[in-house]
């Protein structure tokens, strides 16, 4: 129910149409610029009161990227320039990871790739059972048997 927005979120955080959802299984991340977000699914957590659904999400975020393209503190500095009402639902865990991938500097293809990767909380309330709309009207038939 709140991936929709994480992703909608992510990709107005990180202007990049590229967000993915990965299960924890396989080596995941490989994609050049993508986002990848590997739920903690023990650290999902929901509460459903006065017609909205609150949602407390914790995640890693990663992101494969050439080094000369992106530089240490990436997460925090996308988060910092972002706009208030999505900055507000995001907070940042820990330090950022950054973790060599690929390294060949003869070779354009492998030229120093970095997966870089931090653990977020990621906070929606989203309401439940919208009104969908008024009746305009109803028909039945009654008959004796």
């Amino acid at each position: 129910m709140f991936k929709e927005f994480l992703k909608k979120d992510l990709q107005a955080l990180f202007e990049t149409e590229s967000v993915d959802f990965a299960n924890g299984v396989g080596n995941f991340g490989s994609e050049l610029g993508c986002l990848l977000v590997v739920l903690d699914q023990d650290g999902i957590k929901s509460n459903f009161r006065d017609g909205e659904s609150y949602f407390s999400v914790i995640g890693t975020l990663e992101y494969v990227q050439d080094q000369t393209q992106t530089k240490f503190g990436f997460f925090n500095e996308r988060i910092f320039l972002s706009k208030f009402e999505t900055k507000g639902k995001f907070k940042l865990l820990d330090r950022e990871s950054n973790e060599a991938i690929a390294n060949d500097p003869n070779n354009d293809a492998m030229r120093l790739l970095v997966k870089k990767s931090q653990k977020f909380n990621y906070r929606i309330s989203i309401p439940f059972n919208e009104p969908i709309g008024d009746i305009e009207s109803v028909e039945f038939q009654t008959s004796l048997t």
